[in-house]
């Protein structure tokens, strides 16, 4: 095995899986659609070039489902689309369903061109033409149930007209008007409510949302575009029929749909979608070209995770010039400066854009962007708007070119960028307001201590009034009942609400716990190994104290878990030695309880060993492999130390395995290794 390569992918994909969380779960990505679908693209094509690691295939669409809504299980798995970014990948599909139906290269196909609007999946299942429930699409096979929230949208009928079948899945988009986007961010500027990136994160936010009475002021609309599963008196012939149908029982539809049989029809559509885009009353973000001959679909089938008898086609970023007034920084939880682009507002996607992302100091130089630039920017249904050139031609003689500050912007305290990192810091550590901000963000975050009713505006202004300082100050609020009802948009019913859900939390699981602390480089995966890994939050301290001296065993047993490595270790190591750390740490023990990681009561020879593996294994993945390891009780670790108990070793094991020989550590080959596993029983 390519080890190069696999640790390429296993980074592409946690990056991929990170932002499918940021944009499915919480409606609130952190990079544009392009660039996510760059991630995704490189992924892919690692895999294509490489076939040895098809077992690493993206199998799942969208992301894990959140505990807010009772789940439900798809009767009909909700796929995603393939991608298409040009003609050529567009023809390429049409010459793979020809290959795949046995047609001969000349075959006309009738396919049916539809926009692609960028909104929330939906499932609506209809049973005697009764509204029965609606579903999130979820990861494409688990969803969530919001029946009651999707009841509240006029364009969603509780009861079908005319002839329908006993049952049927109608599947579409919910999504925000252009016009109704606007209208909802301008009111929650007013009330000092969230502001929405885009239409697609208001449409999904407001459907998660659990106070019915918000969503019903809010204006959603809805189209269907496909079936699920149904009933045998359902007997459609094509997907245009189909739309034909749903318009019937009083579903309603996208009128801009577009009947081709050739490419150059496609390309018409293509055309016309592209001169009429910022016409159309809502955010689209690509076209889709179906295989109008719903049996000819049947026969195509799926792949794991799309259709075979449907692409999507995605448009180009819509790209405006506008003018560079200013370059502010923002500093991040762990003292990043982020450059970010103060702009001269300008429409983009149908958003007024004011601020783009900079990204760091060295893009700011690679494109040599400066304060009075004009600038070309674009968005495409994207969440942060990026600098795509300068236009150098129209460069103004007093433009400034951007120094960093070696000063933070927030506290006054020097910055430093190391000369192999691309981000520059500021050193304060707790003694900078912002760092502390963004800090408490974290910690009351959804996948941290998830404290609901503490959003980042309370949070600003409990810290402005010295409320909250650090992490256990969140734990004292109740202090403040009686001032805080008198707050402008709170009131008992807020506050109570928010007193019950800090009371709730003060019990965490230890890697939800390691998680909140923000350490750098410690993501949810990180945190849950770090938690396997010693159990309990005490044990962790102690040998996080210990590790401070590279040359002993706790260092060793750190740096040898499994994605931790010496970089990491440090940052971990950093964090549970610095006075101002254990001080906080201390405090917040005295508020609330950790729960630690049980083991699991395993009869295995593998319990509590540190074991590793290297080379390339024949009868199963890497992953399926470190999977049946920690099921065995096994610590599995990346690197060979003195502490390793055993090291697995299949074709080509290189260095590890000349390492282990070195220490005398036991060496099992994979033929081995699977007759011992048969024998144990867990």
């Amino acid at each position: 095995m390519d080890t190069k390569i696999f640790n390429k992918l296993n980074q592409l994909k946690n990056k991929i899986d990170f932002h499918d969380n940021k944009y499915h779960s919480e409606d609130n990505p952190e990079i544009s659609d392009f660039e996510y679908d760059k991630l995704c693209r490189e992924y892919d094509t690692l895999i294509n070039e490489n076939p040895g690691f098809k077992f690493l295939e993206r199998k799942t669409v969208g992301s894990q489902t959140s505990n807010q809504f009772q789940k439900y299980n798809h009767r009909k798995p909700m796929t995603s689309l393939t991608n298409a970014f040009s003609f050529e990948d567009v023809n390429d599909f049409i010459e793979r369903t020809l290959k795949f139906l046995n047609l001969k290269k000349d075959f006309q196909i009738d396919f049916m061109c539809e926009p692609k609007i960028d909104g929330l999946s939906i499932s609506l299942l209809y049973v005697n033409g009764n509204l029965f429930n609606a579903v999130t699409r979820g990861d494409g096979k688990v969803g969530e149930i919001v029946t009651d929230n999707v009841k509240t949208i006029k364009d969603i009928p509780h009861k079908l007209k005319g002839n329908y079948p006993n049952l049927i899945e109608i599947r579409g988009e919910i999504f925000m008007k252009k016009a109704n986007f606007e209208e909802l961010n301008k009111s929650q500027i007013e009330k000092n409510g969230k502001v929405f990136a885009n239409s697609r994160n208001a449409a999904a936010g407001s459907i998660r949302q659990k106070d019915i009475n918000i969503l019903k002021e809010r204006k959603l609309n809805f189209y269907a575009f496909s079936v699920g599963e149904y009933t045998n008196d359902f007997n459609i012939k094509t997907q245009f029929d189909l739309l034909k149908k749903f318009e019937q029982m009083g579903v309603n539809t996208n009128q801009e749909n577009f009947r081709a049989s050739r490419i150059e029809d496609i390309k018409k559509f293509y055309s016309l979608m592209i001169s009429k885009r910022n016409e159309l009353d809502y955010e689209i973000d690509g076209l889709v070209y179906k295989v109008n001959d719903r049996i000819l679909q049947e026969r195509l089938g799926n792949l794991s995770r799309s259709p075979r008898w449907a692409i999507a086609h995605k448009l180009p970023p819509e790209i405006v010039e506008t003018i560079l007034l200013n370059i502010e920084t923002q500093v991040g939880r762990t003292g990043a400066l982020t450059p970010v682009g103060k702009l001269k507002p300008v429409k983009v996607g149908g958003v007024l854009v004011s601020n783009v992302t900079l990204h760091n100091e060295d893009e700011i130089s690679r494109k040599d962007i400066r304060v009075g630039d004009i600038v070309k920017i674009q968005r495409a249904g994207d969440v942060i708007p990026q600098v795509t050139e300068v236009i150098k031609e129209k460069r103004q003689n007093n433009s400034k070119v951007y120094v960093p500050p070696n000063f933070c912007p927030s506290c006054g305290g020097k910055t430093y960028k190391p000369k192999n990192e691309a981000i520059r810091r500021c050193l304060s550590g707790v003694n900078c307001p912002s760092q502390t901000v963004e800090k408490l963000k974290h910690f009351v975050s959804k996948n941290a201590f998830n404290i609901e009713g503490l959003g980042d505006k309370l949070i600003i202004m409990l810290f402005k009034e010295k409320i909250i300082n650090d992490f256990s100050d969140i734990f004292k609020i109740y202090k403040y009942k009686e001032l805080l009802e008198k707050r402008e948009g709170l009131g008992k019913l807020s506050v109570s609400n928010l007193l019950n859900s800090i009371e709730s939390k003060k019990r965490i699981p230890l890697d939800k716990l390691i998680y909140a602390l923000g350490i750098k480089q410690i993501g949810e995966n990180n945190a849950k190994l770090l938690a396997l890994n010693y159990n309990s939050f005490e044990n962790f301290c102690s040998e996080m104290e210990k590790a401070n001296d590279k040359l002993s065993d706790s260092f060793q047993k750190l740096v040898s878990i499994d994605q931790i490595g010496e970089n990491i270790a440090e940052d971990i190591i950093l964090f549970f030695n610095t006075s101002s750390n254990l001080i906080m740490l201390k405090e917040l023990l005295n508020y609330i309880r950790i729960e630690n990681v049980e083991q699991k009561l395993i009869n295995s020879p593998y319990k509590d060993k540190i074991v590793v593996l290297t080379g390339t294994l024949d009868t199963m993945s890497r992953d399926e492999a470190k999977q049946k390891l920690n099921n065995l009780g096994a610590k599995v670790s990346s690197s060979v130390s003195k502490n390793t108990d055993y090291v697995i070793v299949g074709d080509q094991p290189g260095s590890k395995a000349k390492k282990a020989k070195e220490l005398n550590i036991p060496i099992i080959n994979e033929n081995e290794w699977i007759e011992i596993i048969k024998t144990i029983d867990v």
